[in-house]
């Protein structure tokens, strides 16, 4: 059986992904494809095509197109023809009998349980907007799946860190992770968000008194100085949040007794917010989908349709988002030479060269493999640097993003040894909890650890990801550190790279130092 996955191209961020049978085989995002920053509102084309040729099927051969929004037919008239329109747009609109509509916050929920390896857990989903909910609160039990708690659109916690976003003078729905980072430059303003009724089973946000809120405060200006209120602020939302998401859990253990939780939906980006319930008292084994986000329905839905159709969940648990395009070094030294590139050479060990450069302060864009999905770089597309080195925050931030100076980075380590460094330590492969670090450590990973001493782990397991583990192996042989610092490899506003012509252009228009393109070495 093989069904295919996409995003409703109303979705904030589109992709698409395929099952055959019980295996997941491709996923990806569009904005790698097309360049264009999270791609909302636009039909998953080249993500389709790409799944479909890495699965080695036509469209014909699909048995199910799952679709991670609820039909049209629920809705008023003048919407169902907005959205029907956009899904004119798709290549495969005239295959309506293999059509499958999931619910959006189901679709996001099942993207994190079903393959989370939990025989049952308490769920979260929460985003912005998702059809006719902004959320909802659920349980999982073996194959079966049940929501106890639907949070309407007026009451949406993703637009209410979205609307502090762009009061902060950043963009919304795209920068919140830029919120998440000045939260910790700031302290919580005491009864700031007067709005929002705690006293019920889960907390309620208060449209109207939000409204009225929002039209009380002046919004930062484009290029203002950040002041102490805007760190105030910023750690407002972040602090309510998660005493939201905190409440939420807990009102799901007290009906289920469950410790383990699932999150999904864009608000489960939030790295801190996730630190902080797996620190929490309800929380022994959590699990966050590395797509949290609207691509994440995809794989929901698809997931949704295969429990449907066979009776069970697939057996399926995702340790790993190298979905991607990957390339062979033939193809990248084809790009070479149509870009004239003289400055390169063919390594016999590309992860031993590339720590020897890393441990002499060096910077690198660092391709490798099949491409992860998920907005966080995880050793797929990734830049790399000395975390021992207190300057290269700057470095990189300054010199290679062209990213705001107060934006932290991300330690990738081995997972042998990242227990060492990290208090109440647990898996995390997707980059995507926050955890404290043992003080003493610090300074070894001085440059991605942020100013409250938390840092976003990677670990890196040598059976996943072998040149990505020697990498990091070879540098610990060199400085005594097993881990280095790694974010994404693009530069402010633009899509992570995906191809070799990507990279060679994002090379050379910054300041990186090499690039590690498979196993060829580039410089300037």
């Amino acid at each position: 059986m093989i069904i295919l996955g996409i995003t409703h191209p109303i979705s904030w961020n589109n992709g698409a992904c395929i099952l055959v049978d019980d295996k997941l085989i491709a996923m990806v995002e569009e904005e790698r494809f097309n360049r264009f920053k999270h791609s909302p509102r636009v039909s998953a084309d080249k993500s389709i095509e790409f799944c479909l040729k890495k699965a080695g099927v036509t469209l014909d051969d699909v048995d199910y197109i799952a679709i991670g929004w609820e039909s049209s037919k629920r809705h008023k008239k003048k919407k169902r023809y907005a959205w029907d329109f956009l899904l004119k747009q798709l290549p495969f609109r005239h295959e309506e009998e293999k059509m499958r509509f999931v619910n959006h916050h189901i679709s996001h929920a099942l993207s994190s349980y079903y393959v989370s390896g939990f025989d049952y857990s308490n769920i979260i989903s929460l985003d912005g907007y998702g059809g006719s909910e902004s959320g909802i609160l659920a349980i999982g039990e073996g194959d079966e799946f049940r929501v106890v708690k639907s949070i309407p659109n007026k009451n949406s916690w993703g637009h209410l860190y979205s609307e502090i976003t762009r009061i902060l003078g950043f963009k919304f729905h795209s920068d919140e992770g830029k919120v998440m980072g000045l939260a910790a430059y700031g302290q919580p303003i005491e009864d700031e968000f007067k709005f929002i009724d705690w006293d019920n089973d889960i907390p309620v946000i208060d449209k109207k008194g939000f409204k009225k809120y929002l039209s009380t405060i002046t919004p930062r200006e484009k290029g203002e100085d950040l002041n102490q209120h805007h760190k105030d602020l910023a750690a407002t939302v972040q602090h309510t949040l998660e005493k939201a998401a905190l409440q939420m859990n807990s009102y799901l253990y007290n009906i289920t007794g469950f410790k383990n939780l699932c999150m999904s939906g864009g608000c489960a980006l939030n790295c801190s917010m996730n630190g902080v319930l797996l620190r929490s008292d309800h929380v022994d084994n959590i699990f966050i989908q590395p797509a949290a986000h609207d691509v994440g329905t995809a794989l929901g839905a698809a997931l949704s349709v295969y429990k449907d159709v066979v009776g069970h969940r697939p057996n399926i648990v995702l340790e790993h988002p190298y979905y991607g395009p990957d390339y062979t070094n033939k193809e990248v030294e084809h790009e070479l030479k149509r870009f004239k590139i003289n400055n390169y050479k063919r390594c016999n060990d590309i992860a031993k060269e590339a720590a020897t450069l890393i441990a002499e302060n060096k910077t690198i864009g660092w391709f490798q493999g099949r491409m992860e999905f998920g907005p966080r770089a995880l050793g797929g597309r990734s830049i790399i640097a000395n975390p021992k080195n207190k300057d290269m925050k700057d470095i990189v931030n300054k010199g290679i993003k062209g990213r705001e100076p107060w934006r932290p980075f991300a330690p990738s380590f081995l997972e042998e040894d990242y227990a060492d460094y990290v208090k109440n330590p647990y898996q995390s492969p997707f980059m995507i909890i926050a955890f404290q670090a043992i003080e003493e450590k610090v300074p070894d990973i001085v440059s991605a650890t942020h100013v409250d001493n938390t840092v976003r782990v990677q670990t890196v397991r040598k059976e996943i990801f072998p040149k990505y583990w020697d990498l990091i192996n070879e540098f610990k042989k060199i400085t005594g550190v097993p881990a280095i610092l790694n974010t994404s490899f693009n530069v402010a506003g633009q899509p992570i790279v995906c191809t070799p012509r990507d990279a060679i252009m994002t090379f050379f228009g910054c300041g990186l130092d090499y690039l590690a393109i498979e196993d060829y070495l580039v410089w300037k």
